[in-house]
Formats: C-alpha cells, sequence, structure tokens
C-alpha cells in the first residue's frame, strides 16, 4: 500500500467517532502474549450451543472451499493480466508485515499529535492484534506443513515441520495479518464505511495471494477467520474484559489437517 492510501485513511479515522472510549494500558507486546494464552485455552470454553453452530459452520465453509481448491487456481491463472498483475503488486503490501506496521505507527502518531487518543489506542490494538495472530498463524504454518500452489505438490501435500518456505502454506500470513487489522478498525468505528474500507483492502490481500499462487483459496479463507477472530478477541478484552466467545482449536480430517478459530457476530 503506498503511503498517500494512508494519508487518505486516516482523515477518515480521525472524522468518525469511536464506537467506544478508552485508555490502552501496557504495551502491544506484552498484551499479545496474554491473548496467545486466552486463545490456547480457549478450546475448554467451547461449550454453548451459538458458538458450537458457528465453529461448524465455518468448518463446513472451510471444507467446501477445500474442496474447490484446484478449480479457483485454475480460474485466477486464466484471468492474469498486465492490469491485474499491476493492482496485486499493490494489493499484496496490505499484509506485508512491514508496511502495516510502519502504517500503523503513522496513525499512532497522527493520534498524537492531532490529540486524538482513540486513533491512537486503536492502533495499538492493531499492532496488538497483529503479534497475536501471526504468532498464532506461524505455529499453525508450521504444524501444518501444507504445500504451496506453486510448488505443484497438489492441494492434499502435507509436510509437518518441514520448515520450508513451499511447505508454509495454510494459513495465509498475509491475509491473517491484513484481516487482524482490519478487523480492529472495524470494530473500533461506528461508522460502517470503516468496516467497508478496512474489510476492502484486507480481502484484496486475501485475492492477491490466490491471484500470485501463494496460497490456495481454503488457506486464504483460514487467514481471514483467524486474523479476524484474533482481532475481535482482541478488542473485546481491551474494552470490557468480556471476550468469552472466541474459540480456536486445530481441525484434522482424511487428507486435511489444520484449524479452526469460531468468533461471535
Amino acid at each position: 500500500m503506498k503511503m498517500f492510501h494512508a494519508k487518505s485513511f486516516l482523515p477518515f479515522l480521525l472524522f468518525c467517532a469511536p464506537s467506544v472510549s478508552f485508555a490502552y494500558e501496557g504495551d502491544p507486546v506484552t498484551n499479545a502474549v496474554k491473548d496467545l494464552a486466552y486463545l490456547q485455552a480457549a478450546p475448554a470454553r467451547l461449550n454453548d450451543r451459538p458458538a458450537a453452530y458457528l465453529a461448524g459452520g465455518l468448518l463446513g465453509a472451510g471444507v467446501l472451499v477445500y474442496s474447490f481448491d484446484g478449480q479457483i487456481r485454475h480460474i485466477a491463472a486464466k484471468n492474469r493480466s498486465s492490469s491485474l498483475d499491476g493492482a496485486a503488486k499493490q494489493a499484496e503490501k496490505i499484509g506485508n508485515g512491514g508496511y502495516e506496521l510502519a502504517l500503523l505507527g503513522v496513525f499512532a502518531g497522527a493520534g498524537w499529535a492531532f490529540g486524538d487518543g482513540n486513533l491512537t489506542d486503536t492502533a495499538l490494538l492493531a499492532v496488538e492484534s497483529f503479534l497475536a495472530a501471526n504468532a498464532a498463524g506461524t505455529v499453525v504454518k508450521y504444524s501444518v506443513g501444507r504445500s504451496r500452489p506453486y510448488g505443484e505438490d497438489g492441494k492434499r501435500a502435507f509436510k509437518p515441520f518441514a520448515f520450508k518456505t513451499v511447505h508454509t502454506s495454510f494459513p495465509s500470513g498475509h491475509t491473517t495479518s491484513a484481516f487482524a487489522v482490519a478487523s480492529v478498525l472495524a470494530a473500533r468505528y461506528d461508522s460502517p464505511w470503516a468496516g467497508i474500507a478496512a474489510y476492502g483492502a484486507a480481502s484484496a490481500t486475501a485475492l492477491q495471494r490466490i491471484y500470485s499462487d501463494k496460497h490456495w483459496a481454503s488457506d486464504v479463507f483460514s487467514g481471514a477467520v483467524l486474523g479476524t477472530a484474533v482481532g475481535r478477541a482482541v478488542v473485546r478484552p481491551a474494552e470490557g474484559r468480556a471476550g468469552e466467545n472466541v474459540r480456536f482449536f486445530p481441525v484434522y480430517g482424511p487428507g486435511f489437517s489444520g484449524a479452526l478459530a469460531a468468533l461471535p457476530f
């Protein structure tokens, strides 16, 4: 994402009213570690029916996407063009950790400069979400060891703990990062346009990962769910310490392994 995109989005956030006002406590790194401990214990809390239904629905959707991984890859390859290549190059930056952290630094600095503590707090929450989501996603990546599409091993190739880039397809890290930040921005501001802009940018990254043959569609779907789940888990406890409905647990089946995050809407 070029910096003029950040500058155009910044006045919008300054204009929008936050949904909840609070003072950020602690630091993003320490809080992210606490979030991971909370997520690790989440399977023990999978005991209410709505959450179970949501988990089942997300699992079913994930399996459905997984079943069409090959077809979706074929469609993406068939529709490549020079104009889409250029757009994809920009979309990749939205989920790139360096660009994201730089952008959040701009937001935090602007909040301090303009006396908007809510913008600074939102940026710190987004950094916390980014760190926690990527830590969880990295553990899953190496534990699952799914081969990337360009490896030409097929969508059913899993080599856990191979520690090679070609075997770190699931979930998509860029997508996880983008949705981890987008979910915080969307949750923190009342304006539906803030959510549309944030999730729209994150979705562009998700599509880019498929278009560029870096990930299968199911990798992207899982990254979006994981990032969103962590982002909502981060915002809810921070604002009310009542985030008791987020679930994160492994999923295994014939020819498939991964993780599922369930979150309330």
